[in-house]
């Protein structure tokens, strides 16, 4: 074989090659921008990191919350608490007597203390932990919620170039043991515009 031959096979070659690539590429281009692809995303770690996440928040704000509130409970109570002995009446033979305004403001003060010293121990005694629990499952929850409603199934145009543009489904699901991010082309082609 001589040397322009082989240049010649070669050049034949490379060209052919590159014609194949550039079909397969613009086929691929053409088929995935008239057909859907559809991108699942797996909510659950998600999830899981936002309740973790607002539950170690929670336990660690309630208490300090709990104890910027504290010195503010007399003064809440004062305010909220209206008198509750002074117009005590007793009715004996007949007769109306009522409370002697010492007793009154006496039971009154006994009235108010036992209620901050109560209110003082429920505070102290709350289920942070349990609480924090609680409010991460709660806010894990409606965050999902929101997310599937504004995601869920929606088709999103992402412009590629000027001129192509590929449509994606969003799927959301929560399932364990399930990769986070799956990308398929499906047989749903594009709705015409």
């Amino acid at each position: 074989m001589t040397k322009c031959r082989r240049w010649l096979s070669f050049l034949a070659g490379m060209f052919t090659g590159t014609l194949l690539i550039l079909f397969v590429l613009a086929a691929t281009v053409y088929l995935g921008g008239h057909q859907i692809w559809l991108l699942r995303i797996n909510t659950y770690e998600v999830a899981d990191r936002l309740e973790g996440a607002v539950k170690t928040m929670a336990e660690e704000t309630l208490p300090t919350f709990i104890q910027a509130v504290k010195p503010r409970i007399p003064e809440l109570v004062a305010e909220n608490v209206s008198p509750q002995f002074s117009d005590v009446k007793f009715h004996i033979g007949g007769e109306e007597f009522s409370l002697p305004a010492e007793l009154a403001d006496r039971l009154e003060e006994n009235y108010r203390v036992s209620l901050i010293t109560s209110i003082s121990e429920l505070l102290d005694s709350l289920p942070l932990e349990e609480m924090g629990q609680d409010l991460g499952k709660e806010a894990a929850a409606i965050v999902e919620n929101a997310v599937y409603a504004e995601f869920n199934s929606r088709l999103f145009d992402i412009a590629v170039t000027d001129f192509l543009s590929v449509p994606v489904r969003i799927e959301l699901m929560n399932q364990p043991g399930i990769k986070a991010f799956q990308l398929q082309l499906t047989a749903e082609t594009r709705p015409r515009q």
